[in-house]
């Protein structure tokens, strides 16, 4: 590649770029259920209203909101702080955050790979930013981004550490404080966090050959720190430990595993694209087999990054693979499946780009090195060419896919989702009517889809409820629900909304009828 690339300008432009195409898609869908219960937690649990910021929504009420749920609060208080600086509940204003989390990742990497090749540093920015699996949690309200940040970042410190040679008392004393104070930030970001910090600790303290004794006692400092940080929160929140008991599915834990990887390298569930998995076995079988050859190979070149520089971010990395997937094994064995949920699987995802990066530099380095018409010139040359063709195709192919459906891993459709379910919802309210919604986290996710002026109520408030002067009730019913409705037919004939009327919600198009909700109106 030309000497230009060696310029910061022109890596900065590249993030630039991929920042651009991830702005480019930032509203094609709108929220989840899983969003909204988010945003109401970053709204002080309270859901949103037309115009009517919550100013009132401290942090000391976000931590409360939260309490409850296996989340950690800093995300949340990230969020809560930017809407009120800037006096807004704009869906785009939260999911620009994301998009911070995202150019700091970015960011990690150019720093993890300064010393690469530029070919094999563009092609790690690639690898790595357009997937539609990571599409998918950079454009949602979700704070799995913010973890992909903190894996890359802690990743770099942790190699620095690893590296450093104890001369300097002073400055050695402020790495390891930052380490650790780099895993507090991540502790109160995102619980996912630390099955990779215990990979890295024990990468740390296997990897070390001497100077042991003054080694560990910077190592205590990290984790004295994180402990006396931590601690306080523990005790009070003993529920963050526990995910939950969510998870139905009983398929066996081979199906899951397959499924998360085949998202993770392929942006995609598997059998639904032919061409997503045909990138799964490619990608697959290129990681495998480039991960055995750098760990068996012996051959020595003066290369970029040599081997045992490779093999040490290897051995991390596989560290942190393996005890992340140990955790969501023994748990899904132990407790529930839920671990092994598609979205956790986010968890890996830089590490396996990392590794293909890997795989590739090395093959551009036998390649510049390998003097003549040789085999091994001529197999990196095909491999290099084949990464190389893949990684085109499939960034062109995941761009596309995903802007013609972004509800992956999403219980909805492009044609049934909450944009068109509220869209609906509104054009059949009138002013003084008073909307009743299942639950408080769907009526959230209605609020921030559509705000409204009309009064919305759950269930359980209807008898406490002053509705002496409501002429209509407009409740939002879900297709799960259809087996309580006969109950609430008693208690709204009770409050004098003696008849109703049930609408079917249709799609965009106005030829199919939409299972998943159904509105019905009570009248006095």
């Amino acid at each position: 590649m030309s000497t230009a690339w060696k310029s910061p300008a022109r890596w900065q432009l590249c993030c630039l770029l991929i920042i651009g195409v991830f702005a480019w898609m930032i509203d094609l869908k709108g929220i989840t259920t899983d969003e909204g219960l988010r945003l109401w937690i970053i709204n002080g649990g309270q859901p949103a209203l037309p115009g009517d910021l919550a100013l009132d929504a401290t942090w000391a009420r976000v931590i409360a909101a939260n309490a409850p749920y296996a989340y950690q609060p800093l995300y949340f208080l990230i969020q809560n702080g930017l809407m009120r600086l800037a006096d807004s509940q704009s869906l785009l204003l939260f999911r620009s955050v994301n998009l911070v989390f995202l150019w700091i990742a970015l960011q990690g990497l150019l720093a993890l790979s300064r010393d690469w090749r530029p070919s094999a540093r563009l092609f790690l920015l690639s690898l790595f930013s357009f997937n539609a699996y990571l599409f998918m949690h950079v454009l949602q309200i979700r704070e799995y981004t913010a973890g992909v940040a903190f894996y890359i970042w802690t990743s770099w410190l942790v190699l620095r550490l690893d590296a450093r040679r104890l001369e300097r008392p002073w400055a050695d004393t402020a790495w390891f404080t930052a380490y650790g104070m780099a895993l507090v930030v991540g502790f109160y970001l995102q619980s996912w966090t630390v099955f990779p910090t215990a990979a890295q600790g024990l990468f740390l303290v296997l990897r070390r050959p001497g100077d042991r004794q003054r080694y560990y006692a910077y190592l205590a400092l990290t984790y004295v720190i994180v402990v006396t940080a931590v601690w306080p929160y523990l005790q009070d929140n003993q529920q963050k430990i526990n995910i939950g008991l969510w998870a139905r599915e009983q398929e066996p834990i081979h199906k899951h595993l397959f499924t998360g990887f085949h998202l993770l390298l392929t942006g995609h569930l598997p059998g639904v694209y032919r061409l997503a998995d045909g990138l799964f076995w490619f990608w697959s079988a290129t990681l495998v087999g480039g991960l055995l050859w750098l760990l068996t190979d012996r051959t020595e070149i003066n290369g970029k990054l040599p081997l045992r520089e490779i093999r040490r971010q290897v051995l991390l990395l596989l560290l942190c693979l393996g005890i992340s997937v140990a955790f969501q094994i023994i748990y899904a064995l132990k407790v529930e499946n839920l671990s092994l949920w598609p979205r956790y699987f986010i968890i890996h995802y830089f590490f396996l780009m990392w590794l293909g990066a890997l795989v590739f530099h090395r093959l551009l380095d036998l390649r510049a090195a390998a003097g003549g018409p040789s085999i091994a010139r001529r197999v990196a040359t095909g491999v290099v060419a084949a990464m190389a063709v893949a990684l085109t195709v499939s960034m062109v192919f995941q761009i596309r896919s995903y802007r013609r459906d972004p509800m992956l891993d999403m219980a909805e459709t492009v044609s049934s989702n909450w944009r068109i379910w509220a869209a609906e919802l509104e054009r059949i309210l009138h002013p003084s009517d008073v909307v009743l919604m299942p639950d408080f986290i769907r009526r959230s996710t209605l609020t921030f889809t559509r705000p409204m002026t009309n009064r919305i109520l759950l269930p359980d408030e209807l008898e406490t409820s002053d509705l002496r002067n409501v002429g209509r009730l407009v409740y939002m019913e879900a297709n799960e629900s259809l087996n309580e409705r006969d109950q609430l037919l008693v208690r709204t004939n009770a409050l004098g909304f003696s008849t109703w009327q049930a609408y079917q919600i249709k799609s965009p198009d106005g030829k199919t009828i939409l299972p998943e909700w159904q509105i019905i109106v009570f009248t006095r």
